[in-house]
């Protein structure tokens, strides 16, 4: 493998969505903005929604909608490359739910939002007429609402559509 390059595996529980070989992959976890490259120091670590940048080897950049999961870069001898290889680099991406940006249905993404913001306004406007406070299935629900909201800005804003 060249220089500078490495190996990349984005997985979620229904598909191996890509393999490739990938100069960085930039995305948010919990402790802020990350940009990994080959020979990154080994780290576990989760990712939150977003958008998630891969620059392969060749061509242009490759954008995936996340929406959670958690990373892994391993980096040693004999790692993402031929026995003998002084040095490589593999990163794992794991999402319970990830999109190509090319595969996101926009129109419905935008219904989701839609509804989600509907959705969010009416339990808010219930729990508010309750008097003292939201109850724990109310927290539940609206928790709910927003989880749905933020998936389908997430998918707005990697489609480009935002």
């Amino acid at each position: 493998m060249p220089d500078g390059v490495f190996e990349l595996s984005v997985l979620t529980p229904e598909a191996d969505l890509l393999q490739a070989e990938a100069r960085a992959i930039v995305l948010r976890s919990s402790d802020g903005d990350l940009t990994v490259l080959d020979g990154h120091t080994p780290i576990v670590t989760d990712v939150v929604p977003g958008d998630v940048r891969v620059d392969p080897a060749d061509g242009e950049p490759v954008h995936l909608a996340v929406h959670g999961g958690y990373l892994q870069v391993e980096t040693g001898p004999g790692v993402g490359g031929a026995e003998g290889q002084q040095r490589g680099t593999r990163v794992t991406l794991l999402a319970g739910i990830a999109e190509l940006a090319g595969s996101i249905d926009v129109a419905r993404a935008e219904r989701q939002r839609t509804e989600a913001e509907g959705r969010l306004e009416e339990l808010r406007a219930a729990a508010a007429r309750g008097g003292t406070g939201a109850t724990e299935r109310e927290d539940l629900e609206i928790g709910e609402a927003e989880a749905a909201l933020r998936r389908a800005e997430v998918r707005l804003q990697v489609a480009g559509a935002s």
